[in-house]
């Protein structure tokens, strides 16, 4: 049993809502929480979380050196040995134990923080047509949401011409889509969402979530606050968070700006190390995402 395992299986339901995807009742949520993660605290005490995941981190970034290295070879047309296609069928394996081991490793530290700022959090229900506290989601893999295809995490996404998404507009769609070990996305599934989608429970301070889509974009897009948006990731740009995960590689992406942007919604992305993956911050909620994930702080705080 792992050491998150009691925690994912006693209170699965109430963890998934961390990410704001699974509807529950708030109370029923936070009690659940902050029952089990009182005994996991207690058990698991001597336990440094962040170090736990920063090691994770590097284990990954060492299987994914070997697979690139093995799947090199097949691209230059080398033939792979039975040893080495065994290695590499065991490599993917372990690479995908890394990544549930370091979801697990996230979900418990925003356990703590429900845990201990329970009151903070509560249901949200989603505006159809300005479904601000999905779109900014947009581009980070959901913990809570597996695809029932091949049970590989699923995200949100909506076209990319579309600046004002509304709720027919969004859909999860399977991260198997940018895995392509033969050049072929390994699945495409996509669904519609629910009703149950729009009912959330999260964090009820997201200062301007509330507001139409429309205003947050005129907000965002005057000169002011474009220029206060950049003085505040000035610092940020080349870094890397794990709020936002390749979904091949599961690394830590890069934030990055793009060079022939226009406006602020254009400007920035973040980008894997490894490979051309890419997510385009492409909303003013998905801006304020990006702050808080940077600096602790969204759009209209700080």
């Amino acid at each position: 049993m792992g050491l998150f395992a009691e925690l994912l299986g006693a209170a699965a339901s109430a963890i998934r809502t961390i990410i704001d995807v699974a509807a529950d009742v708030a109370s029923t949520a936070i009690r659940v929480v902050r029952a089990e993660y009182g005994k996991l605290k207690v058990k698991y005490g001597n336990i440094d979380i962040d170090q736990r995941k920063k090691d994770r981190f590097d284990q990954l970034k060492e299987v994914n050196d070997q697979i690139i290295e093995l799947e090199r070879a097949v691209r230059r047309g080398d033939s792979l040995g039975p040893d080495d296609k065994e290695r590499l069928d065991h490599l993917y394996k372990l690479r995908q134990k890394l990544r549930g081991k370091i979801d697990a490793a996230k979900e418990f530290e925003v356990a703590k923080d429900i845990a201990e700022r329970g009151d903070e959090y509560g249901e949200k229900s989603v505006d159809p047509q300005n479904p601000n506290e999905l779109t900014r989601l947009g581009g980070q893999v959901i913990m809570g949401k597996l695809c029932p295809v091949c049970n590989r995490p699923m995200s949100i996404r909506w076209k990319t011409i579309i600046r004002e998404p509304n709720i027919t507009d969004l859909f999860w769609g399977c991260t198997g889509l940018f895995f392509k070990p033969n050049g072929i996305s390994s699945c495409k599934h996509t669904e519609s969402f629910s009703d149950c989608d729009l009912k959330l429970f999260g964090q009820l301070d997201r200062p301007g979530m509330e507001l139409p889509t429309k205003k947050l974009h005129n907000i965002v897009l005057k000169r002011p606050t474009s220029q206060h948006i950049k003085d505040k990731l000035s610092n940020a740009v080349n870094e890397v968070t794990d709020h936002y995960l390749c979904p091949v590689h599961h690394e830590k992406m890069t934030l990055i700006t793009e060079p022939n942007a226009v406006d602020i919604l254009t400007l920035y992305s973040l980008k894997c190390a490894r490979c051309a993956q890419k997510v385009r911050i492409k909303s003013a909620t998905q801006l304020d995402a990006v702050l808080e994930a940077f600096n602790g702080q969204g759009l209209f705080k700080g």
